[in-house]
């Protein structure tokens, strides 16, 4: 079991620390609590776009060549990420060098330098970051989906944002989403690895110095945590239930899901096993019947995507488009006969999760989460999120727990009440004109 200390400094940043045993790197990890679901509509993509500044000069580190050579001269990794609720800065190091970690994100993200020039040269790295992804219809798919599912909502648009919202910021807009969101009230530093650095007293008195930079944008910014969930919608799908994108593709490509639990949501557990048994590994049954047994697919993944408000429960398939019929009806069936067993062609099968699948998923979970424990940055941004988002941390032996203790019958009252007819949603890539064709499955 991993201890963890949660604290907040005089200067009001948080500080979770998690000191790990017989390991000789640190992760120093900045999670924001923001993402792209809370862009207005002029701002889309403006999340992503901060976490490429970041990288482009400091106060300390003025171009992006000065900071990429500052941690590359240490054997350092160092990159960013960017979610619909919340964004994230690390650096893995050695952990003799934990304070130039600490002073490398701090600047990054008290004292970047957002210039105008910067700013414009990058728009066009974002744009071909767009037209990539467009052009890579695994990934573009899952953005037809959730543009069709949460029309409407902060969470049916691109995190990358568009060509026309990115080639409309400018410097100030940057400054302003700051003030906005970048208050450290509003961060979590999280600081993962070997227990000799992380537990000592001076990473506090470093951590505090280093973060106390100020610019002339820092003073200004948001000064306690956001509340973010007093603004979302109670139910933010809409009420559209498939997208079809005519593409001259060699592979067709299609999302399914239905509406799932928030994260808070106690099916969580139930659903996290469901979830293996049907789609998340090699043996799972839709891995077996459309992979291995039928030779639809490459790729076929089931996935659970959980928000402040709502989720997704749903899967993936990449399949030849002649026989993309037969690759829709067997991935719904392998939903549907999980309860009541309703199928396309007429009849029923029930094929409820047996006490064997359930056995071989908790099993699989306790062996997944015993590799987490050898990486500092897996565990960092696990609890870390689960201080940003939840406000508390579990554990993940008290994960376990409550993975352990999931019976049959809360997975099956977590299949009756997800898989219900009519809420299924579809979004399909590939070289079809008729949108009737599909109108059999919904």
């Amino acid at each position: 079991m991993l201890a963890h200390t949660f604290q907040i400094l005089d200067i009001g940043l948080p500080v979770l620390r998690i000191p790990m045993p017989a390991v000789e790197s640190v992760t120093v990890l900045v999670l924001a609590n923001t993402g792209s679901r809370y862009e207005t509509q002029k701002q889309q993509g403006i999340a992503h776009f901060l976490e490429h500044m970041a990288f482009k000069g400091s106060q300390n580190y003025p171009t992006a060549q000065a900071l990429a050579a500052t941690v590359d001269g240490v054997g350092a990794d160092f990159n960013a990420f960017t979610s619909k609720e919340y964004m994230g800065y690390y650096v893995k190091a050695a952990s003799r060098h934990l304070e130039l970690a600490l002073d490398v994100i701090s600047d990054m993200l008290l004292t970047p330098k957002l210039r105008q020039e910067d700013i414009d040269r990058e728009k066009n790295v974002i744009i071909e970051e767009i037209h990539m992804c467009e052009d890579t219809p695994p990934h573009h798919v899952g953005n037809l989906f959730d543009r069709m599912a949460f029309a409407g909502s902060g969470l049916g648009h691109d995190i990358i944002g568009s060509a026309q919202t990115v080639s409309a910021l400018t410097s100030a807009d940057f400054q302003g989403f700051l003030k906005q969101w970048y208050g450290l009230p509003n961060l979590l530093l999280v600081i993962a690895g070997d227990e000799s650095v992380v537990n000592s007293q001076s990473i506090l008195n470093q951590a505090q110095q280093t973060f106390s930079k100020k610019d002339s944008v820092t003073a200004k910014r948001v000064n306690k945590k956001v509340d973010v969930a007093a603004g979302l919608k109670k139910n933010p799908y809409a009420q559209q239930f498939f997208h079809l994108e005519n593409k001259a593709t060699e592979q067709a490509h299609f999302v399914l899901g239905w509406p799932g639990p928030d994260r808070l949501s106690e099916d969580r557990y139930a659903l996290s096993l469901l979830n293996i048994v049907l789609g998340a590994n090699m043996s799972s049954r839709l891995f077996t019947e459309i992979r291995e047994k039928r030779g639809l697919a490459y790729y076929v993944r089931s996935d659970v995507d959980a928000y402040h408000d709502t989720g997704i429960f749903g899967a993936a398939v990449g399949a030849d488009p002649k026989r993309i019929e037969e690759a829709l009806e067997v991935t719904i069936q392998e939903f549907t006969q999980l309860g009541g067993g309703t199928q396309l062609g007429g009849g029923t099968v029930s094929l409820p999760v047996s006490a064997g699948e359930l056995a071989r998923a908790k099993e699989y979970v306790a062996g997944k989460m015993a590799l987490s424990y050898e990486n500092p940055q897996m565990i960092a941004v696990y609890y870390g999120l689960k201080q940003l988002l939840m406000n508390e941390i579990e554990t993940l032996d008290e994960v376990l727990a409550k993975l352990r203790a999931v019976g049959l019958d809360q997975v099956q009252q977590v299949v009756e009440r997800l898989i219900k007819p009519g809420e299924m949603r579809l979004a399909l890539i590939g070289p079809f004109k008729d949108k009737e064709r599909f109108e059999r499955f919904f």
